[in-house]
């Protein structure tokens, strides 16, 4: 083992200094090449369309009063004018501040008010209220209002010509090192951080993601993009196919993916583990291809660890897995698989011209171009994820002798037990979310004589089983299936770190609910809280 790598630079992308850069280039470069296709059944839209409309929204941001360097708010489902907005703002060098369209009143006003943001685009009336309400909790004026569903597109586009041409070139010397967008991390505890990412990390980023995924990313694929847009992963995703042409097919809901995916046959699909399974579930007679329309070669992976089982079942079906391992704090992957150089079991080897390295503690440190400048009005957050260059990930890993790294678990996610042994509960939860009736393991123990575990059941699942109803915890058949799974989840462990209990929640953990982040990362301490007496009753002597 080692504990430190980095990757060789490779040439950056040639002639691009801002994010927007890549829209005109295509323009200029392949006018008729198809760009998206904004949702199923829609017209294409082409490279020139696309780089026109850009165009005619930027001039209207400015005709409005968008000025150089001022935040402005994203609320939106995924969907086609999020992507023109995003790049109309990179195009004038204002900066987007993204946020999930399930955010919540204090997760919006906190946003609002730390960014500074004085316009928010929104998806339509709901995301609207929210803002209203949330803008109630800041001191001045509240931000500039913008439905996208309400022609907010159309209308920017029409003030376009109060601008001349030679303002908007201006406007389009955007330095490389300004700030292209603040993402507020979604934080399992305290206050979300706005992490500050410069046209140049991202570009730092996209050169080594692409160098690494060259031919995945090839021109004229195509990729579905349905996860949020808010999260650095998808942002990747987007960005990484229009600076390759890769045409881009959007959904809004997650209910239209299936459909989604027989209509756009993307050759390229990002996913998170969750929707691996779901999609291997919805699998017909058990045939990844045809669950992901028919000619889709590669699947990238990130968001969280995935149990290398389901992997296995898209690989069996010729379809490459490429795991990867990210942050927002570095503009996207650190480390990714790739087809010339893949090791199971692992997220990858460092981009090119970034440096990994483990800590004393078996932290991960990453450095290089692609990372972040610092938190957003929060210096001391800045200093104590910042040290000499290095960014601490917070999370705990391994380098092989060739430089894969393997992440084994998260310091704030090690449950220590009574008897003062560490668990890495990620392992275990993983291998539980692999079970198709499990849609959520929570591992606990922390201070307690052994580890415990709460789960929750898929819905739809157990409509498909008839299950009768009524508490799922007393229900002999699947509390032995659900052991049995348990049991199956042990086995990578050993005895000491193994789940010696469990129980079945009746609910669900919802972002709605508080129990899951925004990215669906498990809040830990309100689990806690609220099932306080479930867990309670697991370490009962007679439980």
């Amino acid at each position: 083992m080692r504990d430190g790598y980095r990757s060789p630079p490779v040439p950056t992308a040639s002639g691009l200094s801002s994010m927007a850069d890549p829209v005109f280039r295509n323009a200029a470069e392949h006018p008729d090449a198809v760009a998206f296709v904004p949702s199923v059944g829609a017209a294409p839209i082409r490279a020139a369309e696309f780089a026109a409309l850009v165009t005619a929204v930027a001039k209207g941001l400015i005709a409005v009063g968008v000025r150089t360097g001022d935040r402005v708010a994203l609320l939106s489902a995924t969907c086609y004018e999020w992507t023109v907005c995003d790049y109309a703002l990179w195009s004038i060098g204002a900066v987007s501040v993204p946020m999930y369209d399930t955010a919540s009143v204090e997760q919006v006003g906190w946003i609002l008010r730390d960014s500074g943001a004085g316009w928010c685009l929104v998806g339509g009336a709901a995301e609207a209220g929210v803002v209203e309400t949330a803008a109630g909790t800041i001191d001045g004026p509240p931000p500039q209002l913008l439905r996208l569903d309400d022609g907010a597109l159309a209308a920017l586009a029409a003030r376009a010509p109060e601008v001349d041409d030679e303002v908007f070139g201006q406007r389009r010397k955007v330095p490389p090192e300004s700030v292209a967008t603040i993402i507020y991390t979604s934080g399992t505890t305290g206050p979300a951080k706005g992490v500050t990412i410069s046209h140049d990390n991202f570009l730092s980023n996209l050169d080594g993601f692409l160098h690494r995924l060259d031919p995945v990313f090839a021109p004229g694929g195509a990729i579905v993009l349905f996860l949020p847009l808010a999260h650095i992963f998808t942002r990747t995703m987007q960005c990484a196919s229009v600076l390759r042409r890769v045409r881009i097919t959007h959904l809004s809901r997650t209910a239209e993916l299936a459909a989604g995916l027989a209509a756009a046959r993307p050759t390229v699909l990002p996913l998170v583990p969750r929707f691996m399974e779901k999609l291997r579930d919805a699998a017909p007679n058990g045939d990844a291809r045809a669950v992901l329309g028919g000619r889709c070669g590669a699947i990238v992976v990130g968001g969280a660890p995935h149990d290398e089982r389901i992997g296995q079942f898209y690989r069996s079906a010729g379809i490459a897995v490429y795991e990867g391992y990210g942050l927002t704090e570095v503009a996207g992957p650190a480390t990714i698989n790739g087809p010339d150089a893949t090791r199971l079991g692992t997220v990858g080897q460092p981009l090119p011209a970034v440096s990994v390295r483990i800590a004393a503690d078996g932290e991960v440190l990453v450095r290089g171009d692609c990372v972040f400048g610092g938190y957003h009005r929060n210096p001391a957050a800045t200093a104590g994820a910042l040290v000499d260059g290095w960014l601490h990930t917070g999370d705990i890993g391994a380098l092989d002798d060739d430089g894969f790294l393997s992440i084994t678990g998260r310091k704030k996610d090690l449950v220590i037990t009574a008897g003062g042994k560490n668990v890495d509960v990620t392992t275990l939860e993983s291998r539980l979310r692999a079970h198709p009736l499990i849609s959520q393991a929570v591992v606990v123990g922390d201070r307690r004589p052994f580890v415990s575990c709460l789960v929750t059941l898929d819905r739809v699942a157990l409509r498909e089983r008839g299950h009768p109803g009524g508490p799922l915890d007393r229900d002999p058949l699947l509390r032995a299936e659900i052991q049995a799974a348990v049991t199956a989840a042990n086995q990578a462990v050993s005895r000491a770190e193994s789940i010696r209990a469990f129980r079945i929640l009746d609910g669900e953990l919802t972002v709605a609910g508080g129990e899951l982040t925004a990215s669906l990362k498990i809040r830990r301490e309100t689990v806690a809280s609220r099932y306080r007496a479930e867990i309670d009753a697991m370490y009962l002597p007679d439980s």
